[in-house]
């Protein structure tokens, strides 16, 4: 506890400390506005000068309307606990030094921001209060924001009051007042000489990233919600990213998180049919690591579209180029193009495919209402390995497939999961439930399809093997189960039932065959047209079937 006595008891104190004094001018009430007791000094209301550089070790409480007025250059340094309103209490462009002291947090509106005050810039408070202090601590309410908030500080923490609000007072929101800057980036533009050097132990939490003014590529860029670049042990937990190009743009992150944090887009922007990304993971530069980013851990992430923002292409994740060391879990998105994809660029990236494809890891995707692909793999390298686990998707009815490959090498395995067409087969459409092209190194097992026009399609695929369920219990479609299109070096068993007829066929084989193995096992003839005879077609014919397998190698 802070008691009062005297103002003269600073006087000699603020002599001693470099001859620097805090010195009245204008007190509001008391005649002895400056007290001191047992623990530290107490200021009462009125208007404080510093003029040099000053350090206070005790503590300091300041009572409503006492503001400290640094003058230029100056530096106050606070050593014990601070204590003030939630108002302004630094004026002048001196700087305050919170940072050796007992504060727990510092509040920007020390510094004169303005929460919940949409004509007011909060900008240079939150700066000089970052730098004050390394956690800054955020209201409830909306801070307007003329430009980038920029963070760059090590050991430093932003923290806000809840990340799902749509109006204000309703958790944190930073809000930015024009459509084409970034709202926060986080750590420095150019990579540091050394992955040491990368700024360590930042953390964003719990609050929202916005902006009032619709999103604005005219300056040859996509807007960002939060850009994070070159950090080491970072983390950001639930922060959501609305309205903006790109809502999460993350490039040179080192064993660092995303945890519940949420991309969301439903305004149109300035120019229509721009491009929409949710989370965007950059691999197409090389920073000295095998993947854009390195041990990368995003868990219980979420993209969305909604309304009619007029986007094309929004893509909920995408993973561009090297994507190595990337560890996804429990991932979501719903009613975008693409949920995640997979992007390899492999001519662009040249050399750094070979160890930039590799170690990726994506478990539990759920996909909503996609539509055009769940999830799409391609244009990647020999070396490529991916394992994907027990994904979930849902293709909505103008939905084109449910998890779709192209110009993939290397090797992806499928375990698990659930592809759903109920929607799309409903309202007439002919999704693929798994669509897969020029592809080799597929290996799926236990993979569930459920109502597609056409469960499985295969075209000039090399060195795969599809093992699964398939199932038709209400649509029936003329298409046979799975379709083999010019393959080779593979094998399918699958489990295929339905309502009578609910198929044209168990496989179907067009082109060449060469090195295929079909196992007709857990054909339900009943669900074949044409029964048993029709396990197998090639090239529209029944093929017969020596007990329940069949091998082909013929052009």
């Amino acid at each position: 506890m802070i008691e009062p006595v005297s103002r003269r008891a600073l006087l000699p104190l603020s002599v001693a400390l470099a001859g620097a004094g805090l010195a009245s001018a204008a007190p509001a009430s008391a005649a002895e506005p400056l007290r001191a007791g047992e623990h530290g000094y107490a200021l009462a209301a009125g208007v404080y000068r510093v003029d040099a550089n000053m350090r206070i070790d005790a503590d300091l409480k300041l009572a409503p309307g006492a503001v400290i007025e640094i003058a230029p250059g100056a530096t106050l340094q606070l050593s014990g606990h601070f204590e003030a309103p939630l108002s302004r209490v630094f004026a002048g462009s001196g700087r305050v030094d919170l940072n050796h002291g007992r504060t727990p947090h510092a509040h920007p509106e020390w510094w004169g921001a303005a929460p919940g005050d949409s004509g007011r810039d909060s900008l240079a408070a939150m700066q000089a209060c970052h730098a004050a202090h390394p956690v800054m601590q955020l209201l409830p309410a909306d801070y307007y924001l003329s430009d980038t908030l920029v963070v760059e500080r090590a050991f430093s923490r932003i923290t806000g009051s809840g990340f799902r609000g749509t109006d204000g007072w309703q958790g944190t929101r930073l809000i930015l007042t024009n459509g084409r800057a970034d709202v926060m980036r986080v750590g420095p533009r150019s990579r540091p000489p050394s992955v040491n050097d990368f700024p360590q132990n930042i953390e964003i939490r719990s609050l929202a990233l916005c902006r009032s003014a619709p999103v604005d590529a005219g300056a040859g860029r996509q807007p960002v919600g939060l850009a994070a670049s070159y950090l080491l042990y970072a983390r950001f937990e639930q922060v959501s990213a609305a309205e903006h190009g790109t809502s999460f743009l993350l490039h040179g992150l080192v064993r660092s998180q995303l945890i519940d944090c949420v991309a969301f887009r439903s305004i149109a922007g300035v120019q229509g049919g721009q491009p929409w990304r949710g989370f965007l993971l950059d691999g197409m530069s090389d920073i000295g690591l095998a993947g854009g980013n390195a041990s990368l851990f995003m868990t219980d992430c979420n993209a969305t579209i909604g309304g009619n923002p007029g986007v094309s292409d929004s893509v909920g994740l995408l993973l561009e180029g090297a994507f190595a060391d990337s560890f996804i879990t429990n991932f979501e998105a719903t009613a975008v193009a693409v949920g995640i994809r997979v992007d390899g660029q492999t001519a662009r990236i040249g050399d750094r495919a070979r160890n930039g494809h590799v170690n990726l890891h994506i478990r539990m995707p759920i996909v909503d209402q996609c539509s055009e692909a769940g999830i799409v793999i391609r244009d990647t390298s020999a070396h490529m390995m991916i394992d994907l686990a027990e994904p979930y998707v849902a293709v909505a009815p103008q939905g084109r497939a449910g998890i779709r490959c192209e110009a993939m090498q290397g090797a992806l395995a499928i375990q698990g999961g659930q592809l759903v067409g109920t929607t799309n087969s409903a309202a007439g459409g002919t999704a693929v439930g798994l669509l897969v092209n020029d592809s080799e190194g597929l290996q799926v097992r236990g993979l569930k399809i459920l109502e597609h026009a056409a469960p499985v399609e295969l075209s000039a695929c090399r060195g795969f093997a599809l093992q699964g369920w398939i199932g038709n219990p209400r649509h029936a479609t003329p298409r046979d189960a799975a379709l083999l299109r010019d393959c080779a070096r593979g094998t399918v068993a699958l489990l295929v039932v339905g309502r009578d007829r609910a198929f044209g066929g168990g496989v179907a084989i067009e082109g060449t065959a060469r090195r295929l193995r079909i196992d007709t096992t857990g054909h339900d003839d009943a669900a074949l047209s044409g029964g048993e005879d029709n396990r197998v077609r090639r090239r529209g014919r029944p093929v017969p079937v020596q007990g329940d397998s069949l091998f082909l190698d013929e052009a």
